[in-house]
């Protein structure tokens, strides 16, 4: 929810332009940036909580205020575990040989994998490059398909650069024997072979125009001089290939421009039984929007009001995918899908709207429950086979609004988008029906970060008294998460506590990407209980940024929230805190009267 609609009469605010104007030209040294971190993390939250309908729960005052948790510590760093010098790649071999027993088999390759892997994805644009893979506990073997004559490079990178990448190399010869070295890479140029080899060449082919590699590696090879471990964090994906075949081992010619870029993937992603969670008897039902001229603006918010599917009894939604139409990819930043439950207005299908601007009809305010999300890198998404969201019975949604964000920083006006959200449902009822609700900070100016920071600390706090009542007591099962931040945006995570312990950390980026916001799947359903807290930790670098980052919906603006899905559906919806903007005054020197 935008914190335009609440009224932080704390704050005794009545022109926020006003000081967000004197904000600009605050002088942000190192003291006064500490002070502003300390209170961050230990000031007095607002905290709001409340339906889809952005009414309030019985008995819970909104806003409230309470202090930052006391008992909540902070985010635990991940240090990588590193073998000594005298390691040899001949004990990771074994390691890896032996972990992956299945990969040993030597495939014949074809236009087809040579198994049934748990992922698969085209890096470039043209469909040149396809990377299937699969990984267990200690490690992932991949399998890469490149339209090329000669010589094929997949590396991970720490920011989708050559720099600090961890690189493999491989070609077919004229005689039919298969090269491959792993190597790294410290700038921009040919990587060099590593000593130490920790990538493994299982088999390779070339055929038909096509070279196949397949190969494979520890998850963390615990070389920290010159690889990266794969986590369950986004991973920078870098490709490459040439059509010449070297002629040495460092004969590699230059790729060019148009033949290498990077992508960013959750290698580590729970596979999906796609196909057994599609029953038969689903029926598709598209939300599109209708020719949106966009304006000239860098960002735009954009709502489409729908009715609902035409059913009368209880349906399930089991999958939801999007529809990009060509010409918008890379214009369509992410699209949400509202359920509406006030009756619906038949005025409201005659034009679309701008999502936050004051000309919003104010029957569209009270319409606040994410459905159905899908952001840039994302892909189709499946429900638990036990799981689906309820629709067409008493209760449900009696419309829809599709949001849609728009990213335009050429700011063209030639674009008509007719994007969107198509839905499979089924009279197939499932034992659960599935919530989505959103946790982390309130979005809105009152959220600050200041410039030229490695690292900036900002907390959303789901407190205890949202989760105990709008929890059962049984508590509920969340399955899958989406994370969201804007550009400044580094690292995320969501801790759980319980009795003021830590119970668990229920999703976690360090290497988070603006442009790759996919929904994730827990690789097991956590449970959140009564009574839990849930904390929010975003982490923002503003190294390149000369004035303050204000919260707020625009790219360069910033966000921290996280949409958790869950079954059986309550009402746990909105659950959100923001530091008190009279502390946040406080540090600053600043009168309450300009807030």
């Amino acid at each position: 929810m935008d914190a335009s609609l609440v009224n932080f009469d704390i704050t005794n605010s009545s022109a926020p332009n006003h000081w967000t104007k004197i904000m600009k030209n605050v002088e942000w040294t190192s003291s006064l940036t500490s002070a502003l971190q300390h209170k961050q993390l230990n000031g007095n939250h607002i905290h709001i909580c409340q339906k889809g309908d952005f009414t309030n729960y019985p008995g819970i005052p909104m806003p409230s205020i309470s202090t930052y948790p006391s008992y909540v510590g902070p985010v635990t760093e991940r240090v990588q575990d590193c073998l000594s010098n005298s390691s040899t790649p001949e004990t990771m071999s074994t390691t890896t040989a032996s972990a992956l027993e299945s990969a040993s088999q030597k495939p014949k390759p074809t236009m087809t994998p040579s198994e049934s892997y748990m992922h698969s994805a085209v890096l470039d644009e043209d469909g040149k490059y396809t990377l299937y893979w699969s990984y267990n506990e200690t490690s992932i073997v991949f399998e890469a398909h490149v339209q090329t004559t000669g010589w094929l490079g997949l590396g991970i990178s720490p920011n989708g650069g050559m720099a600090g990448a961890d690189i493999a190399i491989g070609w077919v010869g004229h005689d039919g024997q298969t090269f491959f070295k792993d190597r790294y890479a410290t700038a921009i140029g040919k990587p060099p072979i590593d000593p130490h080899q920790d990538w493994f060449l299982l088999s390779g082919k070339r055929e038909g125009g096509f070279t196949f590699l397949k190969f494979t590696r520890l998850l963390d090879t615990k070389d920290c001089e010159h690889d990266l471990p794969i986590t369950s964090d986004t991973i920078r994906v870098i490709w490459a290939y040439n059509n010449a075949i070297p002629e040495s081992e460092d004969g590699m010619a230059y790729h060019g421009p148009a033949t290498r870029g990077s992508k960013s993937i959750n290698l580590l992603e729970p596979a999906q039984n796609k196909g057994a969670l599609l029953p038969a008897s689903a029926v598709r039902y598209d939300f599109l929007n209708r020719n949106v001229s966009l304006p000239a603006e860098k960002t735009t918010y954009w709502c489409e009001v729908f009715r609902k599917p035409p059913i009368t009894t209880k349906q399930h939604l089991v999958k939801y995918a999007p529809v990009i139409q060509k010409g918008s990819k890379g214009v369509v930043h992410h699209m949400i899908l509202f359920a509406c439950y006030t009756p619906f207005d038949e005025s409201l299908l005659e034009r679309g709207y701008n999502c936050y601007d004051s000309s919003k009809p104010d029957t569209m305010i009270g319409c606040g429950n994410p459905m159905a999300l899908w952001a840039v890198g994302g892909e189709d998404f499946y429900f638990p086979p036990d799981v689906g969201f309820s629709l067409g019975a008493v209760g449900d949604p009696t419309y829809f609004i599709l949001e849609t964000r728009y990213d335009n920083p050429q700011q063209r006006t030639d674009i008509i988008d007719n994007s969107g959200i198509m839905l499979w449902y089924t009279p197939e009822i499932r034992k659960y029906d599935a919530g989505l609700a959103e946790v982390g900070t309130l979005v809105g100016d009152f959220m600050m970060i200041p410039p030229r920071q490695k690292s900036f600390q900002i907390s959303g706090i789901c407190n205890s008294n949202c989760t105990q009542a709008a929890i059962p007591p049984e508590g509920i099962k969340t399955f899958a998460y989406i994370l969201h931040t804007h550009l400044a945006g580094r690292k995320i995570h969501v801790r759980q506590y319980r009795d003021e312990q830590l119970v668990d950390v229920l999703a976690h980026d360090d290497n988070y990407d603006f442009n790759y916001q996919q929904l994730r799947w827990l690789k097991k359903e956590k449970t959140i209980m009564p009574g839990d807290s849930l904390i929010v930790d975003c982490f923002y670098s503003s190294t390149d940024r000369a004035s303050l980052t204000l919260g707020g919906i625009a790219t360069t603006e910033e966000m921290c929230v996280t949409y958790i899905y869950y079954y059986p559906r309550s009402e746990f919806s909105s659950c959100q805190s923001l530091v008190s903007p009279r502390d946040q005054f406080s540090v600053l020197g600043m009168n309450e009267s300009l807030a």
